[in-house]
C-alpha cells in the first residue's frame, strides 16, 4: 500500500514537472508569436512610410519615432525623437500614413514637438486637387470623434466638388509645402451667404495610432525664396 502511494506521488510529481515544462513552452511560443506580430505590423508601417517617401521624392526627409503625446485619445500634439542635432527646425512639415500629419512647433537638440492638423489651433490653407480652388482646413478634436475635420471658405463657383475629392495643401500656404494630401471630402454644402461652400474631410492619417513619421527638412519659406530669386 505504501509502495503504491509512493509510486503515485512520484508519478504526480513527474506529471506536474511535465505540465510546467509544457506551460513554459506555450509561454515561449506565445511571446514569440506576439513579437512576430509586432514585427509584422512594424514592417507594414515602414513599407507605408517608404511608399510615402517615394510619393514626395522631391523633398529631403528625416525619419523619427513618436515618443510622447498629450493626454487624450488623439495625437493632436506629440513629441518625436529627433531635433536640431538631426537638422530639424520649427515649421518643418511632418507626414505619415498617406499624407500630412502636421508641423513642428518646438525644437530641442534631441527632440521636437509636433502640432497635428486635427488640433483645435490648426488652420491650413488648402485646395481641391482637381480644380485648385482654395479653402481653409480647421482642426477640431470634437469632430475627430466622428473621424472628420472641417473645411470652409471654398468659393461657390461652377467647379463641381463631390464627395471623395482630394484636398491638399495649397500654393499660398505660408508654412505648408504645396500638394501634400490632407484628406478627402466626406460632406459638402453651400453656405447661407451663397458665396462659399463648406463641409468635412476624412483625414488620410490615422491620428489614433502614430508610431513613426517623416519630417520634410525643406521649409516653405526657403522654397518661396528660391522661386523669387529664380524670377
Amino acid at each position: 500500500f505504501l509502495t503504491d502511494i509512493t509510486d503515485n506521488f512520484e508519478t504526480l510529481q513527474l506529471t506536474r514537472k511535465e505540465k510546467e515544462a509544457l506551460q513554459e513552452k506555450v509561454d515561449e511560443l506565445t511571446l514569440e508569436n506576439k513579437m512576430l506580430q509586432q514585427e509584422k505590423y512594424e514592417l507594414e508601417r515602414l513599407q507605408e512610410l517608404y511608399k510615402l517617401d517615394s510619393n514626395y521624392a522631391d523633398y529631403e526627409k528625416v525619419g523619427a519615432h513618436v515618443i510622447g503625446k498629450d493626454p487624450g485619445n488623439w495625437f493632436s500634439t506629440f513629441t518625436i525623437d529627433k531635433g536640431s542635432d538631426d537638422g530639424l527646425a520649427v515649421d518643418m512639415n511632418v507626414i505619415a500614413g498617406s499624407g500630412l500629419v502636421g508641423i513642428i512647433t518646438e525644437v530641442a537638440p534631441g527632440w521636437s514637438r509636433v502640432r497635428s492638423i486635427i488640433d483645435d489651433s490648426s488652420n491650413i490653407s488648402a485646395m481641391t486637387l482637381s480644380t485648385l480652388d482654395t479653402c481653409i482646413v480647421k482642426g477640431d478634436l470634437k469632430l475627430m470623434n466622428d473621424g472628420k475635420i472641417k473645411f470652409e471658405q471654398l468659393e461657390n463657383n461652377k467647379n463641381e466638388i463631390a464627395v471623395g475629392e482630394e484636398i491638399v495643401t495649397s500654393h499660398i500656404s505660408d508654412k505648408y509645402l504645396q500638394g501634400i494630401t490632407i484628406g478627402v471630402v466626406s460632406d459638402i454644402k453651400v453656405d447661407s451667404n451663397n458665396l462659399t461652400r463648406s463641409g468635412y474631410l476624412t483625414p488620410v492619417v490615422d491620428f489614433k495610432h502614430l508610431h513613426e513619421v517623416l519630417v520634410i527638412t525643406t521649409l516653405k519659406e526657403d522654397v518661396t525664396k528660391e522661386i523669387k530669386e529664380a524670377k
